[in-house]
């Protein structure tokens, strides 16, 4: 397990740095005598620094990076690790140190890598390259490292700025959000695309209007082997949607002989981007996210790949930078597909937690469409596929505790702020979402097996479903207000038969019992009252038979 999570950690924290993997491996001194270091790399001008450095060193170097890495399989980032870090780095990282002495209570590998860095600083002094070293300090964590271990890490910062003059020294904390955040980004790419003439630009902020004609800009969105590339419209709301009307007026104004421009009958691609450089007629872009003009995008695309010509046509790009900081790209994405009318939810696509849920229930076999007509475009069928409403009614009637709000909000008032933020949140545990799918299947293929031989009030589920996973979350834990923690200890595996039917009797009595209270209310008006969800919460906790006590 450690030396996975040794290679994983450093393939993603270092994969901008373009290391291929017998380089990540060349880094890794984890073992016996380690000093409390996993891996440690060298760098000269992001190039790194093998057994053989002469080729390194005969330049002028810009920049040396040392990159040293602590891997620990820990639940939590703990204040020992700097510790021994603070301890040995200095020691080992001393231009005068005695190898000899320091091989008695140091590995082999390691000795030989911090000596590289050591050897490096010495041949390329007068060149006067910038020096940094950067700790990473890997875990499983969920939660922020503790003031204590920030102090601590400051600390070691400090001592190992004063490695060479001026050396600036920083340490980047990688938990299970941000290491799970950076696996699913990949690597850094850099892309271009030839334009017809000089970008426009203006002062306030960086971004670039230009035209670029049509072959053009299917060689940026296409891949050496012929392919689309899918990569490029991850932060698109939604995927391509087909034959619609507006696509094939697109294939129509693509395939037409007029002089007309393209342009003119096109709103045309919004890009952000990392960074944008203009060199000559080319303008460079590093990691492009193509945010609004999917629909266009495809059809150039598929146009090109049935032959189609460009007759000198070009297509509007907009490029943009936005801040790293802040949510600027989000405002971008949101206000550049709102003229067009697009689904509940479908502007929350590109949100953090909708791609680490996408991501966590695809380990469940799940396929979550946090964008629409994505699975469908990939050919899975419809009844395999999650959609964001429909995790938010499950959730909100299991976890939430509100079963008639699930019955009761149409999609957009459950995709509202007012409600949204009950579901998706980033303080919520992200198992949850798979165990709400599982519980209400375990639930629903009950519920058509029973209803079989004994018609269900109503003949319809949906009055019953999502009430049974409301009064699951007592009954399974045995407690009266259960907590987030008490709940992940549920698996669908333990509503076994019995335990289902004792609920769906009891919900049966209670559902009886309001109707003749009020005869004109109906079953659909009393199961989405909120007053019966807390009639059925005190009959589901007297209940004797379910033991809940606590």
């Amino acid at each position: 397990m450690d030396d996975f999570f040794n290679y994983f950690a450093a393939s993603t924290a270092l994969q901008d740095l373009d290391l291929d993997i017998d380089e990540l491996r060349d880094g890794i001194v984890d073992g016996s005598h380690d000093c409390g270091v996993d891996g440690l790399w060298v760098f000269v001008d992001d190039r790194y620094v093998s057994a053989n450095i002469e080729r390194h060193v005969t330049v002028r170097a810009k920049k040396i990076q040392l990159v040293i890495l602590q891997a620990k399989i820990s639940p939590g980032f703990q204040e020992t690790a700097f510790e021994k870090l603070h301890y040995h780095l200095p020691l080992l990282l001393d231009m005068d140190r005695n190898p000899k002495e320091l091989a008695e209570s140091t590995n082999a590998k390691l000795l030989d890598r911090t000596g590289r860095f050591l050897n490096v600083l010495e041949a390329l002094a007068s060149s006067f390259p910038e020096i940094s070293i950067k700790v990473i300090y890997a875990t499983r964590s969920v939660e922020s490292p503790h003031p204590n271990v920030q102090a601590k890490g400051a600390r070691l910062a400090r001592e190992l700025a004063k490695v060479a003059s001026q050396t600036k020294c920083n340490v980047e904390y990688l938990g299970a959000a941000e290491l799970r955040e950076l696996s699913a980004r990949g690597a850094s790419t850099v892309s271009e695309m030839i334009f017809m003439e000089t970008p426009m630009s203006t002062s306030l902020g960086e971004g670039y209007v230009c035209l670029v004609r049509l072959d053009e800009y299917y060689n940026f969105i296409t891949s050496p082997n012929d392919a689309l590339r899918l990569e490029l419209f991850e932060s698109n709301v939604r995927d391509y949607a087909g034959r619609t009307s507006v696509n094939s007026a697109i294939e129509e104004t693509l395939r037409s002989n007029h002089r007309e421009d393209f342009w003119w009958f096109n709103n045309g691609v919004t890009i952000v981007a990392e960074e944008v450089r203009i060199a000559g007629k080319k303008i460079v872009v590093r990691d492009p996210q193509i945010v609004n003009g999917l629909q266009t995008s495809h059809e150039i695309f598929n146009h090109f790949q049935n032959a189609g010509h460009h007759n000198d046509r070009s297509v509007l790009v907009r490029v943009m930078v936005p801040p790293s900081a802040g949510s600027a790209r989000d405002v971008i994405i949101r206000a550049t597909n709102s003229q067009t009318q697009l689904p509940p939810g479908a502007l929350r696509a590109t949100e953090k937690i909708q791609k680490d849920i996408e991501e966590a229930l695809a380990r469940d076999r799940y396929y979550y469409e946090r964008r629409a007509n994505y699975y469908k475009n990939l050919g899975v069928t419809l009844e395999q596929v999650v959609s964001m409403s429909r995790l938010a009614r499950e959730y909100t009637a299991f976890i939430v505790g509100e079963p008639h709000t699930a019955l009761k909000y149409s999609e957009s008032l459950l995709l509202d702020d007012s409600h949204y933020y009950k579901v998706f949140s980033a303080e919520n545990d992200i198992d949850l979402y798979g165990l709400v799918l599982d519980i209400h299947i375990r639930i629903g293929e009950f519920l058509a097996q029973y209803a079989e031989d004994r018609p269900l009030l109503g003949e319809t589920a949906e009055n019953w479903r999502y009430h049974v996973a409301y009064m699951s979350s007592f009954t399974l834990t045995r407690m009266r207000r259960p907590a987030q923690r008490d709940i992940l200890n549920i698996r669908s595996e333990h509503l076994t038969d019995a335990l289902l039917g004792a609920m769906v009797n009891l919900l049966d009595r209670e559902y009886r019992s309001a109707l003749r209270g009020n005869r004109t209310q109906g079953i659909d008006k009393v199961a989405r009252s909120e007053d019966f969800t807390i009639k059925l919460r005190q009959a589901t906790i007297a209940m004797r038979r379910f033991k809940i006590d606590r």
